[in-house]
């Protein structure tokens, strides 16, 4: 009996929806081969966690790539038409930054100008990566989203607090739109339910 305790908590290495289809036959067969044997003896059990040491971590990064893509999965017009919004302020933003570098830190030789029109370039182009892979039905994308959002939105931020002169509207959409992004990622995992649904 206490064989068949440990050989339970062995189990609880597999995920659940693993271990709900195929626990009761593994018990099964784990009683019978104890039975068949007399007793388990150190050769069985380390041959029982040989097999769970190899075939447990494989099937627990199954389940949570199957879960990732449950939440992120792009169903629905909704999540597909804030991905292109996405990918269009983003494309906004880094034209914005070119001209903002260009008049403020070509034209006027202006450092400061320069390097916060630098920052809203590669803001820009962290909002098209996110667009780009919210569009798309990796299992990893709302990593992908996720990670360029939160560059555009430190970009701006440290370009807002360096140089005033940005325009309003670029400053807002800059910040505003990658916490929307980072808030639709976020609340959605939260809930279980997938993005955009």
């Amino acid at each position: 009996m206490n064989g068949e305790r440990t050989y339970r908590l062995l189990l609880r290495a597999y995920p659940e929806s693993f271990r709900e289809a195929y626990e009761r036959e593994m018990l099964l067969a784990f009683r019978a081969h104890a039975r068949a044997s007399g007793r388990l003896g150190a050769r069985g059990w380390m041959e029982l966690l040989w097999d769970v040491a190899r075939s447990a971590p494989g099937l627990r990064a199954d389940a949570w790539r199957a879960r990732w893509d449950a939440h992120l999965h792009l169903r629905g017009t909704t999540m597909k038409a804030f991905a292109i919004s996405t990918v269009v302020i983003g494309a906004l933003e880094l034209l914005g930054g070119f001209a903002e570098g260009w008049a403020g830190g070509i034209g006027r030789h202006d450092g400061v100008s320069l390097a916060a029109g630098a920052l809203a370039i590669v803001a820009g182009a962290a909002l098209i990566v996110a667009g780009v892979a919210l569009l798309r039905h990796a299992w990893h994308a709302g990593v992908r989203a996720a990670v360029p959002a939160a560059i555009c939105l430190g970009a701006f931020v440290i370009a807002a607090l360096a140089t005033p002169r940005m325009s309003i509207a670029s400053t807002l959409l800059g910040i505003v739109f990658p916490l929307a992004v980072l808030l639709v990622l976020t609340t959605g995992r939260a809930r279980g339910t997938p993005v955009g649904a």
